[in-house]
């Protein structure tokens, strides 16, 4: 099973994130960068527990019965993470000169080539991704060669309308290929740190130029600018008698495409895991990937529960399902065991507890759990929380301190 080097995982990765990256609406700010950077260091210390996992030797295709409920979520996950991405294919067509008409008939075409590269298997795709890159990183500099006539520094400055906060909620919210570290680590025998902070480290790389490109050029138009990648390919043309635009074109179907195969693969392989005999599984979940994309046009996941299915899979869950035992070097008590067992419920419902039902309460006076302790009968281990919230008796008249 161990048939991925690091190279080729961190680059699967990075191109899945280039594509999102591309198809960002929000405007490119300094803001955002300086939010993406305290993100990717985040992401880093939420995959610490799935290092943790497979160092004790974890496998999903070990036939542990526990694990049909991991490939069940997973599974749902895939699915919908999918059908996000044919969404984001289908927004970003409004910008694309495409050879055919309708944005659901091209998600579909698309489909039948996933449909195709998936059957080749993740070896495949994981040697494709080299290749890929090295196209990607010709692009670029194509992409700069254009841009830098067309670029002016003063451009660079502080936005008004976008906050470090802000920067940080969408990457966290866009960052759905951490929970497949938990499928593509099972495919490693080592260096699975060091092909993380590769891959999170060449995804901010790629942000920060980006949008420091698009704001040098677009300027002022970025507020007004859909897509800030086509609006900054459209004016960074590097030759006055032949447009770039079918090599970015070519580009942006191959990271798609890389990126849909991707999660088709892996909701394939759980899919199979809950039925061993079905045939036709990468066909099945393609089109439910294009079914949630449908539907998706009648309605809209909140950032919110997009970063808690991340944290889920990429936190909580490995922290549940590793071995304290094996953590810890040590036999742990039953009431010990059934108290971690209750950590992750516990702490993902404090989360939802924060708030208040006041209107007037600003975001940087947000109130939180006051205190929380939690102790089994013989207060053999216990848990506590304590935190302030400054001037809240003059924040919100319905909280008190």
């Amino acid at each position: 099973m161990n048939s991925l080097r690091s190279s080729q995982l961190s680059a699967m990765l990075f191109l899945s994130a280039a594509f999102t990256i591309l198809c960002q609406t929000a405007s490119w700010t300094m803001e955002g960068i300086f939010g993406t950077g305290i993100a990717v260091a985040v992401q880093f210390l939420l995959c610490v527990p799935i290092f943790l996992l497979y160092r004790q030797g974890f496998s999903l295709s070990d036939g542990d019965v526990k694990h049909r409920l991991l490939s069940t979520l997973l599974l749902g996950y895939l699915l919908v993470r999918g059908g996000v991405s044919f969404v984001r294919l289908q927004r970003a067509s409004d910008a694309l000169t495409l050879p055919v008409s309708g944005k659901f008939f091209a998600a579909a075409l698309i489909a039948l080539v996933c449909i195709y590269t998936a059957s080749l298997g993740i070896r495949a795709l994981a040697r494709s991704s080299t290749l890929i890159l090295g196209l990607l990183l010709f692009a670029l500099a194509v992409l700069l060669l254009g841009a830098v006539p067309q670029a002016e520094p003063q451009n660079l400055s502080l936005s008004t309308d976008d906050t470090i906060f802000r920067g940080f909620l969408r990457e966290m919210a866009c960052a759905d290929e951490l929970p497949l570290l938990l499928l593509l680590f099972d495919q490693m025998a080592h260096r699975r740190v060091r092909s993380t902070l590769q891959f999170l480290a060449g995804k901010l790389g790629l942000f920060a130029f980006l949008a420091l490109l698009g704001m040098a050029v677009l300027g002022d138009r970025m507020a007004h600018s859909p897509l800030p990648f086509f609006s900054t390919i459209s004016v960074s043309q590097p030759f006055s008698t032949q447009r770039a635009d079918a090599l970015y074109l070519v580009i942006f179907v191959m990271l798609c495409v890389l990126r849909i195969t991707l999660f088709t693969v892996f909701a394939a392989r759980c899919l199979a895991r809950l039925l061993p005999h079905l045939q036709y599984a990468s066909t099945i979940c393609l089109g439910g990937m294009l079914a949630i994309s449908a539907a998706a046009a009648h309605f809209s996941i909140s950032a919110v529960w997009q970063i808690a299915a991340m944290v889920l899979f990429t936190s909580l869950i490995p922290l549940r399902t590793a071995a304290p035992t094996k953590i810890l070097g040590g036999k742990i008590p039953d009431d010990t065991q059934a108290f971690s067992s209750f950590s992750p419920v516990f702490l993902t419902g404090a989360l939802l507890l924060t708030g208040c039902g006041a209107t007037q309460v600003r975001a940087s006076w947000k109130s939180i759990p006051g205190s929380v302790a939690v102790t089994d009968e013989r207060k053999e281990s216990s848990f506590s929380w304590l935190c302030g919230i400054p001037k809240m008796s003059e924040t919100c008249g319905d909280c008190h301190a």
